[in-house]
């Protein structure tokens, strides 16, 4: 009996994409929310920034709320979800493709969160580098942030590739398998970073901002790094960490690709591109 192929690829893709879209545009969604929070009008919503209107008085804010709306709720929330998405992942009883499009979610969330803490204390750059300016009469205060977020950040990421390994092995039943254990991380892991970082690069090449020259190509791509945990994750599973010595094995890849799921997610990938690329104005 011939046995069916294996096209979990196209699943894998699938929940990719998804988990892109929940991730980098919620990500800007939460700045924007953030805004008309605390009172702000917002011009142009984009999937790489939020423009809001000049004039904002920060100084009548005390540290806390500067720092909430200058940029940091965003990159907070995403690590919020990403630990709450680890506690599912790790406890909750689900199916092969809910465990598949979590583990995705979840790093992608952790991703964007903690690197966003590692690139804005060491570099000073991103929605940390705006909470620095906000905070330009509190030197003090922004130097122990730098110093706490660069710390965060990078034990974060660190954290990331390992969980990242660790939960590759729901779908590994033969541990010393190389070839498995590669093949299985491809999937689960790297299409997350060939997704996302060319996604990312088009954002921003089509944003408001590189036209008006707030954000550059190389800025872009620093922004981006942050998804160089799926390729430790694909790398600490496929050929540089032990595999663990009890199977953690559920279930297999799903195999039989979900059409509609992958068209969904195509689409929503074309609206990120193409609608909250260049933007949106609100007002």
């Amino acid at each position: 009996m011939q046995r069916k192929k294996d096209l979990s690829i196209i699943n894998c893709l699938a929940t990719a994409m998804l988990a892109y879209f929940l991730t980098v545009p919620v990500h800007e969604l939460f700045h924007m929310l953030t805004h008309y929070v605390y009172g702000g009008k917002v011009l142009i919503y984009s999937a790489s920034a939020v423009r809001q209107a000049e004039g904002f008085d920060y100084m009548n804010l005390s540290a806390f709320n500067r720092i909430m709306i200058a940029g940091g709720s965003a990159s907070i929330l995403n690590a919020i979800i990403g630990i709450i998405l680890i506690i599912i992942v790790l406890k909750a009883t689900m199916g092969p493709t809910v465990r598949l499009f979590l583990i995705q979610l979840m790093g992608a969330h952790l991703s964007v969160g903690v690197g966003y803490f590692m690139i804005g204390g060491l570099f000073g750059a991103g929605d940390w580098g705006d909470v620095f300016r906000a905070l330009a009469d509190q030197p003090g205060l922004v130097s122990v942030l730098r110093i706490v977020l660069s710390i965060v950040g990078c034990l974060g990421i660190v954290g990331v590739f390992f969980l990242l390994n660790y939960t590759s092995y729901y779908f590994i039943e033969d541990t010393g398998n190389r070839k498995e254990r590669l093949s299985v991380a491809f999937r689960l892991h790297l299409l997350m970073l060939i997704v996302g970082f060319p996604i990312g690069m088009i954002v921003t090449i089509l944003s408001p901002e590189r036209i008006t020259g707030e954000l550059s190509i190389g800025l872009g791509a620093l922004y981006n790094f942050m998804w160089i945990p799926f390729l430790w994750g694909f790398l600490f599973t496929g050929v540089m960490v032990r595999p663990p010595k009890k199977s953690r094995f559920l279930y297999r890849l799903p195999s039989k690709p979900n059409w509609i799921l992958f068209a969904v997610a195509v689409m929503l990938i074309l609206v990120d591109i193409f609608v909250f690329g260049p933007g949106i104005k609100l007002n």
